[in-house]
């Protein structure tokens, strides 16, 4: 007995020696877990920027600067900061919709058309992606912080 390390097993009331033997249940908990935490994960069925309908990764900066000087897609830019944010310079095309007023204020767009989020760290913006998504947005995309934005910004 000596050396050996004996655990109380409240379902059985008895002294036992741990082992993969005493607890079958360890061979369906912990894959089951680990599969509920990749695909429940809000990054699991796309990447966070990654709009789901086309592929294209909107977190790179140059990617959405060249879909900004584009004029003919569509596409609707949105920045999910406070007003008083927004007044202090945005990125060109975008409309402020702050996340608080996201559940009210949906976007004038159809469900599948692209939708790009950014905020002030990336923080925000991925809560409003989630947001869309559940009221059925298919093309959504987080760009994430504005210091990720390499040109210039408007302001109002």
């Amino acid at each position: 007995m000596a050396g050996n390390t004996y655990y109380y097993y409240l379902f059985t009331m008895k002294y036992i020696q741990p082992s993969l033997q005493t607890i079958p249940y360890l061979y369906i908990l912990v894959p089951v877990f680990l599969l509920m935490l990749f695909f429940l994960h809000p990054l699991g069925a796309a990447g966070a920027g990654e709009a789901e309908e086309t592929g294209i990764d909107y977190r790179n900066a140059d990617t959405l600067a060249a879909l900004v000087e584009e004029q003919d897609s569509p596409y609707l830019l949105i920045d999910v900061r406070t007003p008083a944010e927004f007044e202090s310079g945005f990125i060109p095309t975008a409309i402020n919709i702050p996340v608080s007023d996201l559940p009210e204020a949906m976007p004038d767009a159809g469900k599948g058309d692209l939708i790009i989020l950014y905020c002030r760290s990336g923080n925000r913006s991925g809560q409003a992606a989630a947001i869309l998504r559940n009221e059925g947005f298919t093309n959504v995309s987080d760009f994430g912080g504005i210091n990720r934005w390499e040109g210039e910004l408007e302001r109002p």
